[in-house]
């Protein structure tokens, strides 16, 4: 009982650093124990807003890479983390012992067998970058600059004690910003405008053989559809790049390339013009391509030439990345000049009529910075040159692409949206569980910081209503790689409303707590995803286990109930299935169990029940609930509900009601008098009010 009080205590923000005590190499909290066996070079060092504290590793002599035992965490049960697999990505990883915890985690949370929650998260101080790694004698921590002539003797990591999850990492983010003062958290940051519209995305129709009669005939078979995207992002392809005898791909040039005659002015105008584009994004790399700029044709920018150089530990999950894909030399523009590159660049696609910048490959600046004062500062140059000139030329309309070192996320005070995962692969079964799996994970810590993008994903694909159902309850943009004859535009049409708008949720999609701890790709524990929509809930469930062989496939039962979603209020609900269309009424903590087959999925929404009427709003669209705007009732026996658009309306309702309109305008409409289901069909075509009478 003492340590869930003391648990509660510190997730509530009742806490100063004098709360905890570093005794005989134990770091405890209110006579519990947090971490064990510290090296005594860690102190503590306090925390300004009460949500933990800070142990801080001070060495005896400065050095470009530092290395530290850690501890244990008393009591350990499962663990679940983030680690960067590559550069560019974070993974999950969750385990029961500490040697399964990877190099390169960025975040660690802990569920004790008294199920309290510690989580530590290693950041970077002054130069030196941490993270965290495991071992058969527990914790380790190390530290880097990615510069061997830039050095410091320690840092710090957060430490965190607490009950609920999420709570913590709403404080802990809070501390972590305060702390470093590098950025902002998500909440504080406005979204680009084009998050609520559905978009395209040209990769994989076209790759870097893209042209401007490709883009003009695949906005047409979107047109032909009847589901247009309004925002468009011209992936890799479009500029003038050169290859090196050694593979390396350089920008030789800020014109376009030759398949766009030097301008994009006309394909904007085709996308504008001709279709419904409402914003046209490029595609660029962090260093303007994947091998930086070309030294000898580009010449204002002080370009140096350099070879790519990664930490060792990256080295070790991945031996080439050196010099895989785009050979080994790299043209940096230095820290100095980069926000004239950024500002040059920009100001010449915006005269093209350009909107915005998908900009990627942005970890590999770490590679590149010996001689340049360590990946810290080299990246924070470039972040702010990037955001000012993003925000200058664009209104902020930016995807950081490739992001996923923690300097991008802590050093973003303009911009928000981040690409979460790796990407969306037609072609690998086993990734796509992973996908779903990956993004919502990554969100729990690093969705404080930044708004994340789940990627495209292809409408036509055999997977692509596991993933529609994954952006459907992501809080992230809706944007596809479809191919000019993949279009399942039935499935689009769940997702996007008649004006080209999505339903995107409230928030940002997360795991439930009963799933935060297991890896939903291999045990048979059903990937649980909560969001809401106003005073709603909404639960994506995944089956993501992946088996190559039939007869080793296996259904998973879970459960659902409004209880999944942290913080939501009221006593009874009604429960809408998408997949089964069944409709149900359950109490707060009642809990309804669902299986689903490998592979499948299924989308719970949670409405609350009032005055005998619970809205469950557009049941043709995964998001049902999304739809409802307001809800507001004139006495006991009428009820207004404004929806974003037509389509199947969906309530509950304990009687039947006299009328329903839309203005004077009276709709038919059917009630099922044994499970309470209220149903009429709503005219199409924007934003309409529905009138009920009772």
């Amino acid at each position: 009982m003492k340590c869930f009080l003391a648990a509660a205590m510190l997730a509530a923000g009742n806490l100063t650093a004098a709360d905890f005590r570093l005794q005989n190499s134990t770091l405890s909290y209110a006579g519990q124990s947090v971490l064990q066996n510290l090296p005594s070079n860690f102190t503590l060092l306090k925390e300004g807003t009460g949500a933990g504290v800070w142990l801080k590793l001070e060495t005896t002599t400065n050095s470009s890479i530092l290395r530290s035992p850690l501890g244990t965490v008393p009591g350990m049960a499962r663990f679940t983390s983030l680690f960067r697999d590559e550069p560019f990505w974070m993974r999950p990883q969750t385990g029961t012992k500490y040697s399964d915890l990877k190099v390169e985690t960025q975040w660690f949370l802990a569920e004790t067998t008294n199920h309290t929650c510690v989580m530590l998260v290693p950041v970077f101080d002054g130069p030196m970058v941490f993270t965290l790694s495991g071992n058969s004698d527990g914790l380790s921590l190390t530290g880097v600059t990615a510069d061997p002539g830039t050095t410091a003797r320690g840092g710090v990591v957060f430490v965190m004690v607490g009950d609920d999850p999420y709570q913590m990492c709403d404080a802990g983010a809070k501390a972590v910003m305060r702390h470093l003062g590098t950025g902002k958290l998500r909440r504080e940051k406005p979204l680009p405008d084009f998050v609520d519209n559905f978009g395209w995305c040209t990769w994989n129709s076209f790759y870097r053989e893209v042209t401007p009669e490709k883009v003009r005939a695949g906005l047409a078979t979107f047109a032909k559809g009847g589901v247009e995207p309004r925002f468009l992002i011209l992936d890799d392809g479009w500029q003038d790049y050169r290859e090196g005898p050694k593979g390396e791909q350089t920008l030789f040039s800020l014109n376009a390339g030759k398949n766009f005659n030097g301008d994009l002015s006309s394909t904007v105008r085709i996308a504008k013009d001709e279709f419904k584009v409402k914003q046209f994004l490029v595609w660029h790399a962090f260093t303007g391509y994947w091998s930086g700029l070309d030294s000898h044709a580009l010449v204002g920018y002080d370009v140096r030439d350099t070879v790519r150089d990664f930490e060792p530990d990256v080295l070790a999950l991945h031996p080439n990345y050196n010099t895989q894909w785009w050979g080994h030399a790299v043209g940096v523009v230095p820290p100095q000049k980069i926000a004239q590159f950024y500002d040059d660049y920009h100001r010449r696609l915006q005269r093209q009529g350009v909107d915005g910048v998908k900009v990627d490959n942005q970890s590999m600046i770490e590679s590149v910075a010996h001689g340049l004062g360590g990946r810290v500062a080299l990246t924070r140059a470039y972040r702010e040159a990037l955001e000012e000139s993003a925000n200058k030329h664009f209104h902020g309309r930016l995807i950081n692409c490739m992001a996923n070192a923690m300097e991008t996320y802590y050093c973003s005070p303009r911009s928000t949206l981040m690409r979460t995962s790796i990407d969306f692969w037609p072609n690998r079964p086993e990734t796509h569980g992973q996908h779903l799996f990956c993004n919502s994970l990554v969100s729990v810590w690093f969705g404080e910081f930044m708004q994340p993008d789940w990627d495209m994903f292809q409408s036509g694909h055999p997977m692509g209503a596991f993933h529609a159902a994954g952006r459907a309850v992501s809080g992230a943009p809706v944007y596809v790689a479809d191919t000019l004859d993949g279009h399942d535009f039935s499935l689009l049409r769940k997702l996007v409303l008649s004006d080209g708008t999505i339903l995107r949720c409230d928030n940002i999609g997360r795991p439930t707590r009963d799933c935060l701890f297991a890896d939903v790709t291999s045990e048979p524990v059903l990937l649980k995803v909560f969001n809401y929509n106003h005073d709603c809930a909404v639960l994506g469930l995944f089956n993501c286990n992946y088996h190559k062989i039939d007869n080793e496939r296996r259904a998973i039962t879970g459960t659902v109930s409004p209880v999944d979603a942290p913080g939501l209020k009221g006593e009874q609900y009604v429960a809408f299935a998408q997949t089964s269309g069944k409709l149900w009424r359950c109490g707060r903590s009642d809990r309804t169990p669902i299986s689903l087959g490998e592979g499948k999925w299924e989308i719970v929404s949670f409405a609350p029940v009032e005055n005998g009427v619970a809205v469950i709003g557009l049941a043709d669209k995964f998001n049902s609930t999304g739809a409802v705007v307001k809800k507001r009732w004139h006495g006991e026996n009428r009820l207004s509900i404004t929806l974003r658009d037509g389509g199947e309306f969906l309530a509950w309702s304990q009687r039947p009601p006299r009328e329903i309109s839309v203005g004077d305008k009276k709709l038919e409409f059917t009630l099922d008098s044994a499970t309470g289901k209220l149903s009429c069909t709503v005219p199409s075509g924007g934003k309409t009010q529905l009138n009920f009478k009772w």
